[in-house]
């Protein structure tokens, strides 16, 4: 299920961090907590499991989107001036359709305040709209609305190497994470088992994907920089599958605001 939800703004000039994802990662917590207590905890410190004991939060954000004009960074530091009196954002969960209106409904009159301790950024939530299912086929053309995060720890490596579209292993780490999630989510539901003998195609569609880091706990002792890639794709896959990434994310990190995409420019037969 994906949400969309419009913010109001007070009509001011305000400073927002560049690295407002992981706050932003918190306020929703925080908004789910207040609806179901036991729900949030779930999602905040265990996650859905595997046997493998990998563990995913099956839930994704876009970057806030703001009219033309009405934002920009500050040249030379972390912070953008943002002059507009609204913002949008998209939410997605992979979640029971059942559990939509409910999750809808939490958001509903809310208030953020986005930040970090330098400065922060005040929003009302103005409207909630539970988006229409798309329609989804084996081939699919789909956008990240914010960074893809594929990494992988080599031989003898000490950090995570951040991957792009392109560098060896990275079609491969990416449907082998999007077939994590379809398992587990399945296995956690209706007992499906995940899909195999099916064809996997990525294909990047931006000539320069655009890198974008962010820094999570910003200004602590805990900070650690994640790096992604914003550009379009082609992925031909099950339509389960691809539906898997739209509602719970593509790549890693998803419920720190990386991997939420939307689909752009098909034509096809729902396969669902």
């Amino acid at each position: 299920m994906r949400i969309k939800i419009t913010f109001k703004l007070p009509h001011h000039r305000q400073l927002l961090t560049l690295n407002y994802q992981y706050p932003l990662s918190s306020w929703i917590y925080r908004v789910l907590e207040k609806g179901d207590r036991e729900f949030s905890k779930f999602l905040h410190e265990k996650g859905y499991q595997l046997e493998n004991q990998k563990k995913f939060k099956l839930f994704t954000f876009s970057g806030l989107q703001f009219p033309a004009k009405t934002s920009q960074i500050i040249k030379g530091s972390d912070r953008m001036e943002i002059f507009s009196g609204t913002a949008q954002l998209i939410l997605a969960f992979q979640v029971p359709a059942a559990a939509g209106t409910f999750i809808t409904g939490l958001f509903r009159d809310q208030k953020a305040e986005i930040g970090d301790r330098i400065s922060s950024m005040k929003m009302e939530v103005a409207n909630v709209e539970m988006l229409p299912e798309p329609v989804i086929g084996s081939m699919m053309k789909i956008r990240a609305l914010s960074p893809v995060v594929i990494s992988k720890l080599g031989d003898g490596d000490r950090y995570e190497q951040y991957l792009k579209p392109g560098d060896k292993d990275y079609d491969t780490l990416f449907f082998r994470n999007l077939t994590d999630k379809f398992s587990i989510f399945a296995l956690n539901n209706d007992g499906k088992k995940v899909l195999t003998g099916e064809r996997l195609s990525f294909r990047c569609l931006t000539t320069a994907p655009k890198s974008r880091l962010q820094t999570i706990k910003a200004h602590t002792s805990e900070e650690v920089k994640v790096k992604g890639y914003l550009f379009d794709f082609e992925i031909e896959a099950p339509p389960e599958l691809i539906k898997t990434g739209l509602d719970s994310g593509f790549g890693a990190m998803n419920a720190l605001g990386f991997g939420c995409g939307e689909i752009i420019n098909n034509n096809v037969k729902n396969e669902l």
